[in-house]
This record gives structure tokens, sequence and C-alpha cells, in this order.
């Protein structure tokens, strides 16, 4: 027997009792470390590890919805339907401009925000300018899956510098297609690329269907020969429960924020800058409080649907994400007049710029007594009408914008920069 003293007192050790390492879980049978189990009333531990409980109260809590889920097939706000996207005027390129023959009359070629001077067409075609030339890009064949690969410059940001540069980045034409003409609502498992007929070689973006490795798998059992399978059938397998990703979890599709946005991930972080944004730019456009109290302006301001799932928003967000001293997500500056946020139209920029695009010329102009002041002039410079004031305002905000556009040549994306040239600042705001 082991004595030590403590104090006036003798205790005895022999029975002090030693928590082992390990455990094995009472539902899953693994022996796991004690620090994967959960503490519960006081000290005491339930040999229960975190994940048999965190599956456990999922489904006490989500046996309703389960059931529902069984009985339906799908809860209604969940179900994709095939949706195209709409490519704006400023991104299309002409055809007497490139010189290049359409092979459709439905052929559009978009320009690629963050790539130099190139464009991609509906049809998987890419075209690249060098200095005044257009040149239609032959790419090469994926030795494994036979599609095909364009070699493109990539715009990255690089945080030490704050500034952009180009790489070189392989890509493939249906992936550029599916980006930039068909609504993908499940960016981060949607990792394959299902071709209408199993022909790689066709990448018009009617015949492109974003899946989950399982929706694949299934499509190309049903494909045998000569079965082929169609738009309807690849839709009931990209809505069907039984094909979802590994893991899917019905709780993360819930159109709970706002009745429109849904994590669409398992784990997020509610103190994040990015999902700040994606909840505030929700709540501008869907919380009708916002609009009778202090954004009336956002009542037709609408969210894509690719960035209703906050996984999708997020992915964009950590691949355009810049530094400086207050970060704005604008979706004015591209595209004027703009009343929807999506990854075509919106971009992050710096707070000072932002401001200079989203108030309107009257903003700077206030009525006194002895005629009218313009912000940014001495406190007691005048005009006398508003006329005046209005073009001396509209020269001081060409002035700032002028001022940007020469600071801002590598500092900002070469989509905004050539936006900022095309702004006429008498329309601002």
């Amino acid at each position: 027997m082991l004595i030590y003293m403590k104090g006036n007192l003798m205790t005895d050790v022999t029975n002090t009792k030693i928590e082992p390492k390990e455990r094995q879980c009472k539902i899953c049978g693994r022996i796991l470390p004690i620090d994967q189990f959960s503490i519960a009333y006081g000290k005491n531990r339930i040999w229960t590890c975190k994940e048999c409980m965190g599956k456990k109260i999922l489904e006490g809590r989500g046996r309703k919805f389960w059931n529902q889920i069984r009985q339906s097939g799908m809860d209604d706000s969940m179900k994709i339907q095939r949706k195209y996207k709409q490519i704006d005027e400023n991104r299309r390129l002409d055809e007497k401009e490139s010189g290049i023959p359409a092979i459709a009359n439905d052929e559009v070629f978009a320009r690629l925000l963050y790539y130099r001077d190139a464009w991609v067409s509906n049809y998987g075609r890419a075209i690249e300018k060098e200095k005044d030339r257009y040149k239609l890009l032959r790419g090469r064949c994926d030795e494994l899956t036979g599609e095909r690969i364009y070699t493109l410059k990539k715009e990255v940001y690089v945080k030490s510098t704050k500034k952009y540069r180009y790489e070189k980045r392989s890509i493939s034409a249906s992936k550029l297609v599916i980006e930039n003409f068909i609504v993908n609502y499940d960016m981060t498992n949607n990792m394959k690329i299902w071709h209408l007929g199993g022909d790689v070689k066709d990448n018009y973006y009617k015949h492109l269907y974003p899946v989950t490795d399982n929706q694949y798998n299934e499509i190309c059992r049903r494909s045998s020969a000569p079965h082929v399978v169609e738009e309807e059938e690849i839709m009931e397998i990209v809505n069907s429960t039984k094909w979802k990703q590994d893991g899917w979890n019905p709780f993360n599709y819930q159109r709970g924020m706002f009745g429109v946005g849904y994590k669409g991930c398992e784990k997020r972080d509610l103190y994040s800058k990015c999902y700040i944004k994606w909840q505030n730019m929700l709540q501008r456009c869907y919380d009708e409080n916002v609009h009778k109290k202090w954004k009336p302006e956002y009542k037709d301001k609408t969210v894509c649907e690719e960035w209703q799932n906050f996984a999708n928003f997020k992915l964009w967000y950590d691949e355009h994400c810049i530094y400086g001293n207050q970060i704005d997500l604008d979706k004015d500056i591209l595209v004027q007049g703009n009343k929807e946020y999506s990854p075509e139209n919106c971009v992050l920029v710096e707070h000072y710029i932002n401001t200079l695009f989203e108030k309107s010329i009257g903003w700077y102009i206030t009525k006194k007594e002895d005629g009218y002041a313009i912000a940014g002039t001495k406190k007691d410079f005048r005009v006398q009408t508003y006329e005046e004031a209005y073009k001396l305002a509209s020269e001081k905000l060409e002035q700032k914008k002028i001022k940007i556009l020469e600071n801002g040549k590598e500092k900002l994306p070469a989509c905004l920069y050539e936006a900022i040239e095309r702004w006429d600042m008498r329309e601002a705001g």
C-alpha cells in the first residue's frame, strides 16, 4: 500500500483511479483516444464517440424531415432545375471584331473575367487575343480522359505584394463551359462532368452536366449500348437522394437564410468575413425589414442561384480575396445598372473605390443660401446654378477615377480596371 503525507493527512493512493488513454465506442466499436469522447455531467465521459453522438443527435432531430424526404424523394426547395446563364453584352465577342466565323447560329463567345484576353464559346471553343490579332486555340487532347485542354494565362492575386500577375493554367473546355454558361448548384461536390451520350468531344453547353461521383457512376452504369441516358433521366438521378454525394446531409440544403440561402457544407465559421458578407448580401436582397427601414433600393435586387449556396460563394470569395483596409463586395462597377449578385457581375474592391461609383452626382452637391456647395472643395466655394455644380462635381469624380486607374494598373483585376475605364462619371450611382 502506497501512502503519502499531505499536511497532517495520510492518503492511500493504491486505489487511485487512473483514466485509460483509449476507450471503445459503445456504438461504432472503434478504439479511440479519450479526447474523441464527449464530456457530460461534470467530469464523467459518455463512452460514445463524438462522431456517433453527432449522428445520434442529428437522427433524433431530423427524423421527421428524413421521413418526408423518403416519402417525396426530395424537398421541393432542394430540387435542381436545369438553368443556363445570361451573358452580358460587355463580355460578348463580336464575330466581326474577331474575324472567326461561328460554327452555329447560337454560338456565343464570352470573355473570361480573370484570364488574359481570352474567350470561350458555349460550344467549348476558345479564343485568345495577341496584340491586335484574335487566334482560335487548338488546345490538346488529354491522354487519359480524351477531354480538350487549353492552357491560358490566369490572373492571380499575390498577397505579399498586393498585386496581380498572370500564371499559365491548364483547364478543360468542358469546365470552362460549365463555369460560364451553366448554373452549377453545388461546386464543392459536383466534381465530374457528364457529356450527353458519353461523348467527351461534345462540349456544347446544353449537353454538359455537372454531377457528383455517385451520379456520374450511375449515369455510366445506365449508359450501356444501345440505351442513351437523356436529360430527363439525368435530372432524375441528380435529384434522387440515393445518388447524392457520400455523407449528404439534407439540413445543409434547407433554405433557412431568409428563405433563400443554405449552407451547402458541414462546417462554416459564422464570424468569418466571408460568411458575414454572404449573410449581408442575402439580407439586403430578401429581408423585408431592411427594405422598409434602411435600403428600399434593394427590393428588386437578387442573388444568383449559385451564390444562394454558401459553399459556392466561399469558393469564389477565397479565390478572389484581396487585402486592404476595408473590402466591399460590389455588384455595380462591372455591369452598370446590374440587379443581381453573381460571380459574373461582382468583384471584391477596396471601400474607397466602391464609394466613388455607388453614389450619384447629386450626393456631392448641397444647396446653400448663397448657391451650391460641392463636396471636396473649399468651404466658402460656391457656384450659382445646379448645372454648374453638377458639371464641377462630375469633373472632380472623373479626376478621382483617373487617379485610381493611374495607381491601379497592377493592383486591380483587369476586368475591374477595364470596367472603371468605361464608366462615365456623369452617370455614377
